[in-house]
């Protein structure tokens, strides 16, 4: 038999959540609830049904359920909406399945009442919905607010005998401002995505919608409800296009600018996280970003979760001479009415600076996120000096280098610093998943990153042995993946550290992980933006890196943490050694490190930062 986890999604439903809740005694092994932010008695009902509740700040329906999923101990679901109820026959079906679970995921129709009345027909019933599932085998997708579970291909499903009920208006009044609130939704979806809207569409799909639910799916028979139901649908089509088309309107009258992240690495990082969070957080304040990325990144699969329109272009380093890439890309530009584009890696700002110059857009913005000196080429010379417009440096220390080799190559008044932000909310929210298990003296050391030979992990082995040596009890946790994996397991065991140093992969849980460390170590060799400090000091952790690249920017030497002598290790396990004898200046320092980013590294700063640089 399975173990099932039930999954909901709540803000200030406690007219419905008890009898949701109720229906699912004696099936959920689990029942995880994800609230964000009721006001009323919703988190008091579910603890009273023993559900584990989370706080978590709502991000959009597919984005709320798909972060619910994750917070779930079993992976087989089934994901309810508050005013849902499983029918008894449901119920029935739904354990007979957990006893003999065949299929990927299971269908079943949903039977909604309205105003007191059952709705039978129409486009309301039956209305299959895919609900109990492997997550394993699928995501959250669609288009808010009409999300909906997407199986992989391949994935077999089932359709269960029984309604899954649900109670979804009250009175006509609640439906109509629901009508309101999910068209303003859905318009701004469709304007994302470049949804084009016309006086034929106005027209024709809202009575295209009455006549189709009214008739041909024989909406009539459920008398004047049925008539209410069906044209207030109608109405809600109409909204949608008309608020579309004002989209638009308003979009040519005030002149809103039109971004593009261009991303193409496939690896996830601090750059990648920056244009995450800098496009998706643009896009709720109604800028529209589109974000170029490679088909295989995670970026790219963040961003489709989210539901900003992408665009899928592997870049090599000569891509910029493809002149059918750079022209395929131009005409992306163009069609996108792009006014900012804003580069990632040299190769991305070669070719996409290039397209965007033969489309004509007029800012033409290269985010340089790496403490390195740019080589003084023909090539460089070219770019900086004739296509680049402005250039956003993650640092000072990389505004610093940036023109290093020729303090010609750009004018340095078009580079301005915008620090990596971090969403402390996000932070503070929600439970942790991930926990390292250790022995009450052990004290636990931890870094986390890309493992390249930039970010120096063996010399954190080489710590080890230092420490080793001198009779301390530790654990170094290794949180990361990368080409230098089989290389640093090999030179952990021929130091004899196997045991001491312990390789955990990708962690997704960051947070759980650096809640898991007494102290935060960085040991690269140089740093564009140690974002991955910043993470450490919102967890209240000290952190000990060396002092070089941007690392001063980010950690106070003495107050935050410690800043050991460039690439000395015999300073770094010094710094370490004095942290391990002092529990409470360790305590001191991470409770400083917390401040320190709230008042300088939050992400509303870099947010408002962006804002009024596209407006400049």
């Amino acid at each position: 038999m399975v173990k099932l986890s039930v999954v909901i999604i709540t803000l200030n439903e406690e007219k419905n959540i008890g009898r949701c809740l109720e229906s699912v005694k004696g099936i959920a092994d689990e029942i995880v609830v994800v609230d964000s932010g009721s006001t009323d008695n919703t988190i008091e009902i579910c603890r009273g049904f023993k559900a584990r509740v989370i706080q978590h700040p709502f991000e959009g329906y597919i984005q709320q359920k798909n972060w619910a999923i994750s917070q779930a101990n079993y992976p087989h679901i089934i994901s309810l909406d508050a005013d849902e109820a499983l029918s008894e026959q449901l119920r029935d079906s739904i354990l007979s399945v957990k006893k003999n679970w065949k299929k990927d995921g299971y269908k079943f129709n949903r039977l909604t009442n309205y105003c007191g009345k059952w709705i039978r027909h129409g486009s309301w019933y039956p209305s299959k919905k895919l609900r109990l599932w492997d997550s394993r085998k699928g995501k959250w997708k669609g288009n808010n607010p009409h999300d909906k579970f997407i199986m992989e291909k391949g994935s077999r499903t089932k359709h269960l005998k029984g309604d899954l009920l649900h109670y979804s208006y009250y009175s006509i009044e609640a439906h109509i401002e629901q009508i309101n609130y999910f068209s303003d939704i859905l318009a701004d979806t469709m304007y994302q995505s470049r949804k084009r809207v016309n006086f034929f569409i106005i027209l024709a799909h809202p009575l295209w919608r009455f006549f189709r639910d009214f008739f041909i799916k024989f909406g009539f028979l459920d008398g004047f409800t049925g008539l209410i139901i069906t044209v207030n649908s109608s109405h809600e089509t109409f909204l949608k296009y008309i608020k579309l088309r004002n989209l638009y309107r308003d979009y040519k009258l005030h002149g809103k600018n039109r971004v593009c992240f261009f991303n193409s690495t496939r690896s996830w990082g601090g750059g990648e996280k920056w244009h995450y969070d800098v496009s998706t957080r643009l896009s709720e304040k109604g800028i529209n970003p589109i974000v170029v990325t490679n088909k295989n990144s995670e970026l790219k699969t963040r961003i489709s979760d989210y539901g900003i329109p992408s665009y899928n272009i592997g870049i090599s380093n000569l891509s910029f001479l493809n002149l059918f890439k750079v022209f395929h890309i131009s005409r992306i530009i163009k069609r996108e009415k792009v006014d900012f584009i804003i580069t990632n890696l040299s190769s991305d700002m070669k070719v996409a600076s290039f397209a965007a110059k033969i489309a004509g857009v007029p800012n033409i913005v290269y985010r340089r996120g790496s403490a390195i000196p740019v080589r003084d080429s023909f090539i460089n010379r070219f770019f900086f000096g004739k296509v680049l417009t402005r250039i956003i440096a993650n640092s000072e220390e990389t505004k610093r280098t940036l023109l290093a080799r020729n303090p010609n190559l750009f004018d340095k008044d078009k580079i301005q610093v915008i620090y990596n932000g971090i969403s402390i909310k996000k932070y503070d929210s929600g439970e942790v998943t991930f926990k390292y298990a250790s022995d009450n003296d052990e004290i636990i050391l931890g870094n986390a990153g890309r493992l390249v030979k930039q970010k120096g992990q063996y010399r954190l082995i080489q710590l080890a042995r230092i420490l080793k040596d001198k009779g301390y009890k530790f654990k170094i946790l290794i949180a990361g993946d990368g080409a230098l994996q089989n290389d640093l397991i090999a030179y952990s065991r021929k130091m004899g550290m196997e045991n001491e140093v312990v390789f955990l992969g990708f962690v997704d849980d960051i947070k759980g992980f650096m809640q898991s460390l007494d102290i935060f170590l960085l040991p690269s060799l140089w740093e564009g933006f140690g974002y991955v400090m910043t993470e450490a000091m919102v967890c209240r952790k000290p952190v000990i890196a060396f002092d070089l690249s941007s690392n001063p920017e980010i950690v106070v030497h003495e107050e935050t943490g410690y800043l050991a002598e460039k690439n000395n290790m015999s300073s770094f396990a010094h710094y370490v050694e004095k942290l391990i004898h002092n529990p409470v200046l360790s305590r001191q320092m991470g409770e400083k490190g917390r401040i320190r980013v709230e008042e300088k590294f939050n992400i509303d700063k870099t947010i408002s930062a962006m804002e009024d640089f596209l407006q400049r």
